[in-house]
């Protein structure tokens, strides 16, 4: 099927994707056919008797046809996300150098065919309660081949290397024997492979001399793993770009070692760590979490979007435009930290938007609370994954105190009201009296609350979230080691001078003007496998009128939910204005979730339409099939190198 599917498609993942989706949606369907429909029952919140008073919104519960919506969408996503995510077979036993000096000599012995074209090295984290050192992997470790045992060649010194990732040194060589030399103590092998001249296999080897055979780092730690050696990796068994990082310091997590180095709160790590304690160290284990935490993303835009819009058709179109967006599915399939913090920030900003949305005139004092301190831990466990989401918290306080000056507001003209009661009705009295009476009492509790929930309590989530990890060697956890590693990661950040060929900056983000490649590879077939990030280009293209149309709207009309939308996608985003480091497209991932709900905004002017129903149902069309066409360059599926270059639209766009 994957060569049918390469001819007609050019992608080897795509006919059996469509299948296994459009198998999925028929059993959706199916299975919503026989369930029961139940009428949902609105809570009924009544009318404010006083005209400047805005009252809460509505919330109406799920219905079938919003479960439905949402398993149509969802669960197919969920297909592509898992698609060849990665493997459960990683060499992970590790040797090091058992000397203290670090300088220690292996000897193989290849016990049939001499002949080889490349040594094959790969390597992990070691054992740092024996060396806590910085890690240097296989930094200056030299081979030289020999057919007597006596007489050494020098065959070739390596570098530093990426970690979980494959070096492989090509030659044409000879030799019977190939002795490995060691240079430091913090060097790391976890496997070694000799290819065939033919380059068709490994060649079978054993170690001919070892003088810490008996220690606990024997030299048959780098070939007890021969079958799970890949004659030609690809993304699916071995770490790309940040994966170098973060399962790094999951892996030391799991194991309960001493991290070598983070840069980021550890929340996300944690999570990743979960999933190797349970799953193993490998590229499955560390993406599941990820992937998890894009699925999720989509109910959640749903439920976002029909917080705002309260239309179901409109919340199905957020949740469409979220699962086929090229970043949202990109980002959530490598192990990095960016799809768990999205997920806390709108988990966040549900909770917020829906305060924004009620008073605590008519609506239980304590349920307004509950729905802040929900926000407040959503928000603690944001930042306590990235930092970026202090940025987000900023839009939360915006949005919190938009609510409050409103109830100010109608305090002050119920005061004002009340002067001239003998012109009120008995209910505008009465109502008036009610906000005159309880306003400060409900306002300054509010406020003390608020202290508490996003300050008091994301302060004790980040603290605790560092109880599992060994940041600062053997020291315990304590307040003050939490705070001396977070002043290092902000002079990290503050003094990063580093550059990349495929960084990017806010302006290039709006109009996709710069993707970031992550990998490139070929496998056995000769097919390619090319992994970037950036946004599905109709999105950020609509993305600009929707803004303009919002931002409009806001100035002259006041509309409520222009200003939501803009303060989310807003304080996601301005912050990247001022950052001067180098930065990527995947930074815009948060702002991105934002910009679907004002495209959404853009829509719903004319949604009931009949031309546009059809502009929109053109759109969305389009937005799918880009999608898809674009998995070969945004999921690693294989492909030609004529079609990913095709896929290559301006020049600033490169996939491999």
């Amino acid at each position: 099927m994957a060569d049918l599917s390469l001819r007609l498609f050019h992608d080897t993942e795509l006919l059996p994707i469509l299948l296994a989706c459009a198998i999925a949606i028929l059993a959706i369907l199916v299975i919503f056919h026989f369930i029961p429909s139940k009428e949902t029952e609105e809570k009924r919140i009544p009318e404010s008797a006083l005209s400047f008073v805005t009252p809460s919104r509505k919330f109406s519960k799920y219905a079938k046809k919003d479960w439905r919506i949402l398993c149509l969408i969802t669960i197919p996503y969920a297909i592509v996300s898992f698609w060849q995510l990665g493997t459960a077979s990683l060499p992970s036993t590790t040797w090091q150098p058992s000397d203290a000096s670090g300088k220690q000599d292996v000897v193989f012995e290849l016990t049939g065919d001499t002949d080889f074209s490349a040594i094959y090295t790969i390597y992990g984290d070691g054992d740092n309660s024996f060396n806590s050192d910085s890690l240097n992997g296989t930094n200056a470790m030299t081979f030289y081949g020999s057919n007597d045992g006596t007489n050494w060649e020098k065959l070739s010194t390596l570098d530093v290397g990426s970690i979980y990732t494959y070096k492989i040194t090509e030659g044409n060589w000879n030799y019977h024997y190939v002795k490995l030399t060691s240079a430091y103590l913090t060097n790391t092998l976890s496997e070694i492979g000799f290819r065939s001249a033919d380059s068709s296999c490994f060649l079978p080897v054993k170690i001919n001399q070892d003088d810490y055979a008996d220690s606990s780092y024997p030299a048959t730690l780098m070939i007890d793993e021969q079958n799970l050696l890949q004659l030609h990796p690809t993304y699916l068994n071995q770490a790309y770009f940040d994966e170098i990082y973060h399962p790094r310091n999951a892996w030391e997590i799991a194991n309960n070692h001493i991290m070598y180095a983070t840069v980021h709160p550890l929340f996300g790590t944690n999570l990743i760590a979960l999933s190797i304690k349970v799953f193993g160290m490998n590229t499955l284990a560390w993406r599941i979490p990820g992937v998890i935490a894009g699925i999720l993303i989509v109910p959640l835009m749903y439920a976002i979007a029909k917080l705002i819009f309260q239309k179901r058709r409109l919340a199905g179109i957020a949740a469409l435009l979220c699962a086929c967006d090229f970043m949202h599915l990109t980002t959530s399939r490598i192990a990095t930290l960016e799809p768990f913090s999205v997920l806390f920030i709108l988990a966040m900003f549900y909770f917020m938007i829906k305060y924004f949305y009620t008073s605590f005139y008519d609506t239980s004092f304590k349920k307004t609370l509950v729905i802040l301190l929900t926000s407040g831990i959503f928000m603690g466990i944001a930042i306590s994954t990235k930092w970026t989401g202090c940025y987000s918290a900023v839009g939360l306080a915006i949005l919190l105190f938009s609510n409050l000056f409103r109830r100010m507001y109608e305090y002050f003209k119920a005061k004002k009201a009340l002067k001239n009661v003998e012109e009120l009705s008995d209910s505008e009295a009465h109502e008036a009296l009610l906000i005159k009476d309880f306003f400060w009492k409900k306002f300054w509790c509010t406020i003390l609350c608020c202290f508490v929930f996003f300050i008091a309590i994301p302060a004790v989530i980040y603290w605790l979230t560092y109880l599992p990890d060994h940041v600062w060697g053997t020291e315990p956890w304590s307040i003050a080691n939490v705070w001396k590693q977070n002043m290092y990661m902000y002079n990290y950040h503050a003094n990063l001078k580093a550059t990349h060929p495929y960084s990017s900056v806010w302006y290039m983000w709006i109009v996709d003007a710069r993707p970031i490649w992550y990998s490139y590879t070929v496998d056995a077939q000769g097919i390619s496998h090319s992994i970037s990030c950036f946004s599905n280009p109709l999105l950020t293209w609509m993305g600009l009128i929707a803004f303009v149309s919002a931002a409009v709207d806001l100035l002259m009309k006041r509309n409520r939910e222009a200003w939501i939308i803009l303060i989310g996608y807003l304080s996601a985003f301005v912050p990247w204005l001022f950052i001067t480091r180098c930065v990527f497209a995947y930074h815009f991932y948060p702002s991105s979730c934002f910009l679907i709900l004002l495209v959404i905004y853009f829509f719903r002017k004319f949604i009931e339409t009949a031309k546009g129903k059809w502009f929109i149902r053109i759109f969305l069309a389009a937005y799918i099939i880009l999608f898809f066409a674009f998995l070969p360059a945004t999921a690693g599926f294989g492909t030609t190198v004529p079609y990913i270059k095709s896929l290559e639209w301006f020049g600033s766009w490169y996939f491999g």
